[in-house]
């Protein structure tokens, strides 16, 4: 007999017992003779087999697969939030799928209809319409038939009782970057900010006005500027409108890390040095921040701590996990934060 495909069938036929024996023998759920046992392990040990995963999954009604679903997979964070997910659920044996909705509605029905077909044992959401300030009702009800035929976490708000959410502190990253800045002498501070019709960026507006006022420091609504998305592209769209304000705030926080990297390119085409004429800081923590001169401060989060929490929460449903849970934040201090020019 070859060495190569070999099945359960042939290992059966070797050692003189049913295919069904070689199963419980597997599996361990059964118990066997001893000496039937002994054969069995000898063919085994014989040919160096491995059941198939595919064939094992059956035996067990698992199929030891994970979907990640993300709204945008060029994004570092999600990027960085999906290796940290895979990193945790390759240690317990699963297989991790990635899928990208790019933010658009029909392909996150489209996905999660697939999700139907594909059965994975959990499903981990990231972005998208779950992150909206405001539910839509139809995607609740999708995610509630989902939840007929597999296990759902988010990386947001918990949309429902049934469905644990583990998030980004959003209050806390602008509270903590915020007086960051302000403790490096800045008074007049402005946020370049996408995507308004999401909660966490509601939550970093309401903060941001809120530590300011509680520091005592002027909140200018026009150095608060929207942007399209949160691309390098809309960073350069941010210091577009940046340049036309009379009055220019003497730091700024980025959306993200790759918001910050277009202001930053932005600034500099302009003629303007950072940190020198102007304080930058970013959020997410990401690869982006080693790959700009200067390198970009930015607050961040512990992805690994993030990624195993999500999977955990979605592979332990026994454990009593809260409805909730924030991912704390701390700054990374480098090169585009420094104290104001003197007047």
């Amino acid at each position: 007999m070859e060495k190569k495909n070999i099945t359960i069938y042939d290992i059966a036929k070797e050692a003189q017992v049913s295919p069904a024996t070689v199963s419980r023998i597997l599996t361990g759920t059964a118990s066997v003779r001893e000496e039937k046992r002994k054969r069995v392990m000898e063919v085994i040990r014989k040919y160096d087999f491995h059941p198939n995963a595919y064939a094992r999954a059956l035996t067990e009604n698992r199929n030891r697969t994970i979907a990640v679903i993300v709204a945008h997979s060029d994004n570092s964070y999600y990027s960085s939030v999906f290796a940290a997910c895979e990193s945790e659920a390759h240690k317990r044996g699963y297989v991790t799928l990635l899928m990208d909705t790019t933010s658009r509605p029909e392909k996150e029905i489209s996905v999660l209809n697939r999700i139907r077909e594909l059965r994975p044992e959990a499903v981990i959401l990231c972005g998208g319409r779950i992150d909206l300030e405001e539910q839509d009702p139809a995607f609740t009800v999708l995610l509630r038939k989902t939840l007929g035929y597999t296990r759902i976490v988010v990386g947001a708000r918990s949309p429902m009782p049934e469905i644990p959410g583990i998030f980004v502190d959003h209050r806390a990253s602008v509270e903590i970057g915020v007086r960051y800045l302000a403790g490096l002498g800045h008074r007049e501070i402005g946020f370049v900010y996408a995507g308004g019709e999401y909660y966490g960026t509601v939550e970093r507006l309401d903060c941001f006005r809120r530590v300011m006022g509680e520091l005592g420091l002027p909140v200018d609504e026009k150095m608060l500027i929207g942007v399209s998305d949160y691309t390098v592209q809309a960073g350069l769209e941010g210091v577009e409108t940046l340049l036309k304000l009379k009055r220019k705030p003497t730091a700024l926080l980025g959306m993200n890390d790759l918001v910050s990297a277009g202001i930053l390119q932005g600034l500099l085409a302009a003629g303007l040095h950072v940190p020198e004429d102007i304080s930058l800081l970013g959020f997410d923590d990401t690869f982006v921040t080693g790959i700009t001169t200067p390198k970009l401060t930015s607050v961040g989060y512990d992805y690994q701590a993030f990624g195993t929490a999500l999977v955990q929460t979605a592979l332990d449903p026994q454990n009593e996990w809260p409805q909730e849970r924030r991912i704390p934040v701390f700054i990374t201090e480098r090169e585009s934060c420094a104290p104001p020019k003197k007047a």
